[in-house]
């Protein structure tokens, strides 16, 4: 799953603006990769946006992971104090490795897993079969947007077996992504 947040804000010096984006993936550079595409697909291919789709490299600032919000006020200080790594609007974008109780995980179930007459819900089949599986972590629990394909049962209307892609929310924190940022031409 590719959950990407993009904020921009101008700069004081003319043709730059400050960014910021969370993208999921514990690789640094295929987050990287991942959140430059995602923001030229957004943004355009033509340059001069703003965002990270104008970065071709980062520098990692911590290999210490830390929740979202720590992370963001840690890059913010660091731009506002100018910090040379990433001062350069065409220089590397900063990275810090980001802890998060979200994760996103595909759930399989079919009639042996279902109850008679289907699951009362897409919530109830992911958390019942992740239970019975033992794949749910302490605390964990399924998060809204939960997607994918998968059949209902023909007198209840009820799903009792597919592929669900399923978001989790509540468990420990774990490095489940990367903020960048920095400053980009604009």
């Amino acid at each position: 799953m590719v959950a990407e947040r993009q904020t921009t804000e101008p700069r004081s010096d003319m043709g730059a603006y400050d960014f910021s984006t969370y993208q999921e993936g514990t690789g640094v550079e295929k987050a990287f990769r991942a959140a430059v595409e995602d923001a030229q697909d957004e943004h355009g291919h033509g340059g001069y946006t703003g965002t990270i789709a104008e970065k071709h490299a980062f520098t990692v600032i911590t290999q210490t992971p830390m929740p979202l919000d720590e992370a963001e006020a840690y890059a913010s200080n660091l731009m506002s104090a100018d910090d040379p790594r990433i001062s350069d609007k065409c220089g590397p974008a900063g990275a810090i490795p980001v802890l998060t109780d979200r994760r996103r995980v595909e759930v399989t179930f079919t009639t042996d897993d279902a109850p008679a007459g289907g699951f009362e819900s897409l919530e109830k089949a992911a958390t019942a079969v992740l239970t019975a599986r033992g794949e749910l972590k302490d605390g964990e629990r399924p998060a809204y947007g939960i997607q994918g394909m998968y059949e209902v049962h023909p007198r209840t209307g009820r799903p009792y077996t597919g592929t669900l892609q399923v978001p989790l929310q509540g468990g420990p924190l774990e490095h489940t992504g990367w903020l960048f940022f920095g400053y980009a031409s604009s």
